[in-house]
């Protein structure tokens, strides 16, 4: 019988009216926090009044971090330590169903059509200890928002409840805003902002919406994704993939393994990978030279019909191919592995280097 209630219990929130559903479609990470409050160790909230143009700074040794936005003249701060098999703070995102049944053991989280309960293994008193051990202090003068956590016994006196253990930092911030987030363990996630960036993290994935200010991202370990920005993009990961969309700016992107996808950019690109394929559109005309290198992979670039550049691209394996008039400076026969020459009378140099893979130069729409 008590099988079967749970069932049905299961069924009801699965088919129940959608005016049940609270805010399924745009729900940020700070609104779904009390749902699950059986499964929350500690909370920490602190609310500063602040003006645009600010900086929030956040410097911790271990927990994800997640910036959100919104017309406000406020920095809304809530750090959360829960056990690392519960759901809290995994439920953001477009598409989510959040829902609580008082008839329920558990509350019920449904996370893109799949149902995920709370934990119920028992918790290790150890990692109460590491929630207790681990200090959060507050900063705040004038406009800007310092907020630092880190063990008092150290790291590495917790390293193996750390696995047991989930810390997250969830900011909201004014729309106009910077940020300057580093934690040695965790992902970092900022909203679109009107301000700069800055994040690194030793292992942990990269998530930026649209940035209308400078972006310099950092990562031992995870990929990059970047949807736009208005100025200049610097990142770097030691392993992962690098996704970025239109750039107004200069791009340098670096990964030591995976692909790099880069949208129409508006300076110089300077790309790397070890072992990836690369994809990139340069929207203008270049001042200073260009660099694409991997060492194993096919490389693509879209060209606009004016543009005015040297190219010289090179593989060692495979093919290079144009969709554009190149005027060759290779005597005799040209090597179907290697271009060098100028498109439109020549201008600053187009480097293309694979040991792997093809090279392609394709026109893009104007």
């Amino acid at each position: 019988m008590e099988r079967f209630t749970k069932l049905k219990v299961l069924v009801m929130l699965l088919f129940y009216p959608i005016t049940w559903i609270l805010h399924a479609n745009a729900q940020p990470v700070s609104d779904v926090t009390s749902i699950e409050e059986e499964n929350i160790l500690k909370k920490i909230e602190k609310t500063y009044n602040v003006k645009a143009g600010g900086n929030l700074t956040i410097v911790s040794e271990f927990g994800a971090i997640d910036v959100q936005t919104a017309e406000q003249d406020k920095v809304e701060a809530v750090i959360i330590f829960s056990p690392a098999d519960s759901g809290v703070g995994n439920i953001s995102g477009v598409g989510n169903i959040v829902g609580n049944n008082n008839n329920a053991v558990n509350n019920v989280v449904i996370i893109n059509g799949k149902v995920q309960n709370g934990s119920k293994s028992k918790l290790d008193p150890r990692v109460k200890e590491a929630v207790e051990d681990f200090e959060v202090t507050f900063e705040h003068k004038d406009s800007d928002v310092r907020i630092e956590g880190k063990f008092k016994r150290g790291r590495k006196h917790w390293q193996k409840e750390l696995n047991r253990l989930k810390i997250r930092f969830l900011l909201t911030v004014p729309q106009q805003y910077n940020v300057d987030l580093v934690t040695s363990s965790g992902g970092v996630s900022v909203a679109d902002l009107d301000g700069d960036v800055r994040a690194k993290n030793s292992a942990g994935s990269l998530q930026f919406g649209k940035i209308k200010g400078t972006v310099w991202g950092r990562t031992s370990a995870g990929s990059i994704n970047l949807t736009s920005s208005d100025s200049t993009v610097d990142v770097k990961t030691s392993s992962g993939s690098i996704k970025i969309g239109n750039v107004a700016g200069n791009v340098q992107a670096q990964t030591s393994s995976g692909s790099i996808r880069l949208g129409s950019v508006g300076g110089t690109v300077n790309a790397r990978t070890s072992s990836g394929s690369i994809r990139a559109s340069l929207a203008g005309q270049p001042r200073k030279a260009c660099s694409l290198h991997t060492s194993a992979g096919s490389i693509t670039v879209n060209l606009l019909s004016d543009i005015a550049v040297d190219v010289d691209a090179e593989t060692s394996a495979g093919s290079v191919s144009t969709e554009l008039a190149v005027a060759s400076v290779i005597r005799g026969k040209v090597p179907k592995n290697r271009l060098k020459g100028s498109i439109n009378g020549g201008g600053p140099l187009l480097k293309l280097r694979t040991s792997a893979g093809s090279i392609r130069l394709k026109k893009a729409a104007d």
